[in-house]
């Protein structure tokens, strides 16, 4: 059976390296041939982006276009699928953001995440995310 707090920290160790737009956090949450999807509602799809050092290539420049504070908050974990050194889950975000003194709901959405276990821990072999709206 995989690692329920485990898994559960690497998406908060995930979320923390977004609002901390902290690429090296982010990358150590992958495999190395780890992969990143994200579907905007009524928008584009980017990716996937692949290896490990193409969706942080990515993060890093989604990261130097923003000026605002984001605060990504997981949670409704669901194991959809268990083994012991893999599982498929689902998360949802809600992504709040903090501009020119001014706080919002900016999106919300839905992450499915493909996780293993490697020798230093658990590590998304692919994440999903559907955001419900552009923004």
């Amino acid at each position: 059976m995989a690692d329920r707090d485990a898994i559960s920290d690497l998406l908060a160790a995930y979320a923390a390296g977004n609002d901390a737009r902290d690429t090296g956090q982010i990358g150590d949450c992958f495999t190395a041939d780890g992969a990143f999807t994200l579907h905007i509602a009524g928008a584009d799809t980017i990716g996937p982006l692949q290896p490990r050092e193409a969706l942080v290539e990515f993060f890093g420049q989604a990261f130097a276009a923003q000026s605002d504070q984001r605060r990504h908050v997981v949670t409704n974990l669901r194991v959809v699928e268990d083994a012991a050194d893999r599982a498929l889950v689902e998360a949802y975000l809600t992504l709040i953001v903090t501009d020119a003194g001014s706080t919002q709901l900016k999106s919300a959405g839905l992450y499915r995440a493909d996780v293993v276990q490697d020798p230093a821990g658990w590590r998304f072999r692919s994440l999903v995310l559907f955001l419900d709206s552009p923004f």
